[in-house]
């Protein structure tokens, strides 16, 4: 026989009705990193060696991010993730260097870049990987 979980005439009571609690005496943030929007270029530059990638696809987002930790992030040895937000911030010179890379997904951003080359943008528009994603978030 099921359990209730709030009894039978009991308003609002029961074993999952809300009970008052102290707040948790924890913070996550860490002083010497500020968010990616107010980190100077050297905050910057740190972020951008994090073990974790989501923290270096962030990075992608400041404006004040230098070309040359942009061009590390859009490296072939990162992971898609960080390559994608590298080409999708539509920086000068993201989508031709994107049109090169291994990952369909990176090539398909790299086709809707202001700044792609025309030989880029006919070769990725014949490319049968890039027209497969091309068609799939077309839909």
């Amino acid at each position: 026989m099921p359990t209730n979980r709030v009894p039978k005439g009991v308003r609002g009571g029961g074993q999952f009705a809300a009970s008052a609690h102290m707040e948790p005496d924890l913070s996550i943030t860490n002083a010497d990193f500020p968010s990616v929007g107010d980190a100077d270029v050297d905050q910057l530059r740190a972020l951008a060696e994090s073990n974790d990638p989501l923290v270096r696809a962030e990075v992608t987002s400041s404006i004040r991010v230098p070309d040359d930790v942009l061009e590390r992030l859009a490296e072939p040895d990162q992971p898609p993730a960080v390559r994608l937000a590298a080409v999708n911030t539509g920086y000068a010179g993201t989508a031709d260097r994107a049109a090169e890379d291994p990952h369909p997904l990176v090539r398909a951003a790299a086709l809707t870049g202001w700044d792609l080359s025309d030989a880029h943008r006919e070769r990725l528009a014949h490319d049968p990987k890039v027209q497969r994603v091309m068609g799939l978030i077309s839909h």
